[in-house]
């Protein structure tokens, strides 16, 4: 099961990336297909948003190949959807190797596509792009990790201390928030304070979750399972 999630999250991105090219600059909003976005790492994703297209000087007629390739894309992603929960781990497998050379061979045709220093630039932007996870820059990405020439020892140590930082980064957040709230509040009359702490009753933390843990995936089944009843059962994801 969490191969054939895996499998689907992967295929959706490109299926995403490239529906958003078809539709054009603008297609989709700020959280959608542009680096803002959920699919901001991927590049047919970059190439849809303005900014993108400005910063390599994208011409028309290159515009215009793009989004053919990215219609062919999207053709071949359609066949590859199909029968996917009821195929064995074995077809999954089989699947997700066409998936990994279909996105290779995206790459190298837009190297037909864009000048050799469009295509670095945007490689550029894709690393940027990507870094910009939870707790900065993540150096856990398997193309980055390999350009730097990480040793696994390396990466392990990265990656604690990216965990630690990001606890930081939480509690400090959580120190300004509560300041800002504070700073609000004195703004009140101690009529609308007293009011205000009627509203919110005693102190109260939610448990968190690490993401990607087994309560956070089992929730998140649920809800595209909902989702997917609510589509017509369509195996759509984002990773």
């Amino acid at each position: 099961m969490k191969f054939l999630v895996a499998l689907v999250c992967a295929a959706a991105v490109v299926f995403a990336s490239n529906s958003a090219m078809a539709q054009g600059p603008g297609g989709r909003g700020p959280g959608g297909g542009g680096p803002g976005g959920q699919g901001g790492g991927d590049l047919f994703s970059l190439l849809n948003d303005e900014s993108v297209q400005k910063e390599l000087e994208v011409v028309p007629s290159q515009l215009d190949d793009i989004r053919d390739l990215g219609q062919e894309m999207r053709e071949n992603m359609r066949d590859m959807f199909q029968g996917m929960r009821n195929a064995s781990e074995e077809e999954r497998r089989e699947m997700f190797g066409k998936l990994q050379t279909a996105r290779e061979d995206m790459e190298k045709d837009l190297e037909k596509v864009l000048m050799p220093a469009q295509l670095q630039r945007l490689k550029q932007i894709q690393v940027q792009q990507q870094s910009r996870g939870r707790g900065g820059v993540s150096f856990s990405n398997p193309r980055i990790a390999e350009a730097l020439g990480l040793s696994e020892a390396q990466q392990t140590e990265m990656r604690e201390k990216a965990e630690e930082l990001q606890t930081e980064m939480r509690a400090k957040i959580e120190e300004l928030r509560k300041q800002s709230e504070d700073e609000l509040l004195q703004m009140l009359t101690p009529e609308q304070q007293k009011k205000w702490k009627e509203l919110v009753g005693d102190p109260f933390e939610m448990q968190q979750r690490e993401r990607g843990g087994p309560q956070d995936r089992g929730q998140r089944g649920q809800r595209g399972q909902r989702g997917q009843g609510g589509r017509g059962g369509n195996d759509d994801g984002e990773i």
